[in-house]
């Protein structure tokens, strides 16, 4: 179901992003974490904070830990096989519980420091089609 001008989460007192609400489930445990994440253009892969790793149920370090650069500097993280649903957001900006889209089998980078969910491009966003409107603040993502 296509979300069609969704608007900007306000994450400081003058700053505001295209935000989704997600549930991220580890496809072996069933172990699920619900967040806002930033639809992130710069970002090339999905990178979480490594705890959420642990609250899902994956081993954090049983997999090779890969070097990342991100905006604020060099980190570790560790890639994680797990499923990402895209919730309905509320017009109280909450979570709704209908899924508006799945995708399975998802690469996640769970990286170290990393306090923000970020959905990136080659694992998230090169599924959809995204349309921002900054001066309105709104954005759109759809099934090609």
């Amino acid at each position: 179901m296509p979300i069609k001008d969704y608007p900007f989460t306000q994450v400081a007192r003058h700053h505001c992003r295209p935000m989704l609400w997600v549930r991220v489930i580890n496809p072996v445990t069933g172990l699920a974490v619900e967040a806002l994440a930033l639809v992130d253009t710069g970002a090339d892969d999905c990178v979480f904070p490594a705890e959420i790793a642990e609250a899902l149920g994956h081993k954090l370090t049983s997999v090779p830990a890969k070097q990342m650069v991100t905006a604020s500097g060099t980190t570790v993280a560790y890639p994680h096989t797990s499923k990402i649903q895209v919730l309905e957001m509320l017009p109280n900006g909450r979570a709704g519980d209908r899924i508006l889209y799945t995708l399975a089998d998802t690469p996640i980078d769970f990286a170290k420091g990393c306090q923000t969910f970020l959905l990136g491009a080659r694992r998230f966003l090169s599924k959809f089609v995204l349309t921002v409107n900054y001066p309105r603040q709104v954005f759109s993502l759809q099934k090609p």
